[in-house]
């Protein structure tokens, strides 16, 4: 049995609620964790209070919730972790080729 567009539409808009519920409310530190497990979320590195990447945007750890910080706070770290990421291509692109030869 097919859905109507009705039905199918509010489905969508469940979707899309339920995903800006997720992307503006805290998340639990156990809920957090499960989701890095699952690969759905990042961490920006191994250092403390690296912030993690979740459902499009940055979020900070508090005492008992991650926490999604403001959208230029969001824009500056997807900036940090651009230039993370091509640092990390670099050293390993280097690493690959073995040493270089002093000129």
């Amino acid at each position: 049995m097919a859905l109507s567009d009705g039905q199918l539409s509010s489905l969508a808009d469940f979707a899309t609620a339920r995903a800006e519920r997720l992307r503006s409310g805290p998340v639990s530190i156990e809920a957090m964790r499960q989701h890095m497990d699952a690969g759905d979320a990042v961490l920006l590195g191994d250092f403390p209070g690296a912030p993690v990447r979740f459902v499009d945007r940055w979020w900070r750890a508090g005492e008992a919730w991650w926490e999604p910080l403001e959208e230029a706070s969001v824009a500056a770290l997807d900036e940090v972790a651009r230039r993370w990421a091509l640092s990390q291509q670099a050293v390993f692109t280097q690493q690959d080729l073995g040493p270089v030869e002093p000129q």
